[in-house]
């Protein structure tokens, strides 16, 4: 299932990630202490929302 990661970081940054799968978005987050918010694909980018 893909969908939309949004990462709040230690160093008050976000980071943005598109079209990502969940499992990959884990393998990434794995080591880092960031807050995650996970939106499984249900906004039509195409159209804007």
């Amino acid at each position: 299932m893909k969908g939309l990661a949004i990462l709040f970081n230690e160093d008050h940054t976000i980071t943005v990630i598109e079209d990502v799968e969940k499992e990959e978005l884990d393998s990434l987050c794995k080591d880092e202490k960031t807050a995650v918010f996970w939106r499984e694909e249900d906004i039509d980018w195409d159209y804007g929302y």
